[in-house]
């Protein structure tokens, strides 16, 4: 079952995923609205979805123009659709403007309040705290109704495993749910069943904990910080906390989330200028950037989110997920790409690119990295162009003389399509065993060549379907939960 929604939501964007899935929530709220089912009106429901894809629109065009930034094809519809779930339906011409207000303040903040070539807030969360505290529109985060929380689930199921972000949603609600329960039951002595229904029908939990608070540019780079973010968010989000006017609303919870990412672990965002492009096989290409002068931190096998503007783009939108081919010691950044006949308009634009011209690269994240303990045995797993984040872990072994107990199975459709095999021959002498393997991976050819599994830690890179079926594998091998680290093409 799983194999099979994966293989549905590998045709599109991490992006994708989400801007359909407002847009079907949307359309059942106007639906149930219609019915009179939701308390809020259909028409004002209608004109606020128009007015605010507009004005986000407008907004993200013109800031675009004056900063001379890259423009992204889905976020401002996508916090368009946001702030059309959590503001009350324009019910008058005031309102509406304010709707339009809303919209403004959203876009204009992701390129004003810019930290390192990356925005600092959520762009809907800081519009409702805005017009918040300027009394103009309170959030009132109407879609949190309980005719609307099978859908907000499922919306959250899809988005959750598109981005492999249960960890941080379950954080969030667990620190929510307790501090809901310890402040309504233990202080204001409701009962706890009663508690738990209102949380989860009545409050934005589920909402706020798939779709916004999994916002790419604004979480941590790493998952033990993600899972501290998580924490921090809950605990204040159901907090009641308020000293006289100003009290802590999901917004402000979620606002001061993004200041614990900026002060702890900051986002970053640069343009890279392309030297040039190498075809390594009939369809596999690297691509090589000039780093900019000033440091690109990154660990060997994180990834970096790439937006490059181009004509008619396709469905998959103008924003994809790379990892890092080459190591933090080289002085350029490389990224592999597999390029097909008919392949996606970015990747028909990346590849057309030529040298001198620029693409914006963001959010150095992934907690895809080697273990600090050299003296851990390894076992990497690659199928095709999944190999380019092993490509960056064992180059910075080269580069830092690093001995390690690795074996890397690397898997490939045919003889040619094994690239970057210089960096991988240099590194035998350190102790890096690569099997290049024609074929596809299966339980007894894994055993085989590599006996002892069950010591090694496993790190899998590479298509969904390769990564689920070799981590099924490993676990009939005897190889525990803990031991296998999975890097999926999320968005690729």
């Amino acid at each position: 079952m799983l194999r099979t929604v994966d293989a549905i939501l590998n045709r599109f964007t991490m992006y994708r995923v989400v801007l359909y899935g407002l847009g079907t929530l949307l359309v059942v709220a106007e639906m149930l609205a219609l019915t009179g089912a939701l308390a809020i009106s259909a028409s004002g429901l209608a004109l606020s979805v128009a007015v605010l894809s507009i004005s986000c629109y407008v907004a993200n065009k013109l800031c675009a123009w004056l900063f001379h930034a890259a423009t992204n094809t889905e976020s401002w519809l996508i916090t368009a659709l946001i702030l059309a779930c959590i503001l009350p339906p324009s019910t008058s011409l005031s309102r509406l403007g304010f709707i339009a207000i809303a919209g403004l303040v959203a876009m204009t903040s992701k390129y004003v309040l810019v930290f390192r070539g990356s925005h600092v807030f959520n762009p809907a969360a800081f519009a409702a705290f805005v017009l918040s505290v300027a009394s103009l529109l309170p959030a009132t985060w109407w879609i949190a109704t309980p005719w609307l929380t099978p859908f907000t689930t499922l919306l959250a199921l899809v988005v959750l495993r598109k981005q492999r972000k249960f960890t941080l949603f379950i954080s969030f609600g667990a620190a929510a749910g307790l501090m809901m329960l310890f402040v309504t039951s233990m202080l204001h002595h409701q009962q706890m069943g009663d508690v738990v229904q209102a949380g989860v029908l009545s409050w934005p939990i589920i909402f706020m904990g798939s779709i916004m608070l999994t916002e790419p540019t604004t979480l941590p780079a790493t998952r033990y910080y993600q899972v501290l973010l998580g924490l921090l968010v809950g605990a204040l989000f159901s907090s009641q906390l308020n000293w006289g006017q100003f009290y802590v609303s999901p917004a402000v919870a979620l606002l001061i989330g993004n200041l614990f990412t900026l002060v702890f672990v900051p986002s970053f965002g640069t343009m890279l200028r392309l030297k040039f492009i190498q075809q390594l096989s009939t369809d596999i290409y690297d691509a090589v950037f000039e780093r900019p002068a000033r440091t690109l931190a990154f660990t060997p096998g994180q990834y970096l989110e790439w937006t490059l503007p181009h004509n008619q783009v396709d469905s998959r939108g103008n924003r994809r997920i790379f990892s890092i081919a080459s190591s933090p010691t080289e002085p350029d950044i490389h990224i592999g790409f597999r390029h097909y006949e008919r392949s996606s308009s970015f990747k028909n634009a990346l590849l057309a690119l030529t040298p001198g011209k620029y693409v914006r690269a963001a959010h150095v994240a992934g907690s895809f990295t080697l273990p600090n303990n050299p003296a851990q045995p390894l076992l990497l797993i690659a199928g095709g162009i999944g190999i380019t984040p092993f490509r960056s872990m064992i180059q910075y072994l080269v580069d830092t003389n690093q001995q390690r107990n690795i074996v890397i199975l690397y898997f490939a459709a045919k003889q040619e399509d094994f690239v970057y095999k210089e960096v991988f021959e240099q590194a035998r002498a350190l102790g890096v065993d690569t099997r290049y393997m024609v074929g596809r991976p299966d339980p007894v050819t894994i055993q085989q060549n590599v006996p002892d599994v069950t010591t090694r830690v496993s790190y899998i890179s590479g298509p969904d379907v390769l990564v689920s079926s070799c981590k099924t594998m490993l676990r009939s091998l005897g190889v525990s939960m803990q031991h296998i680290h999975t890097d999926h093409f999320t968005g690729y």
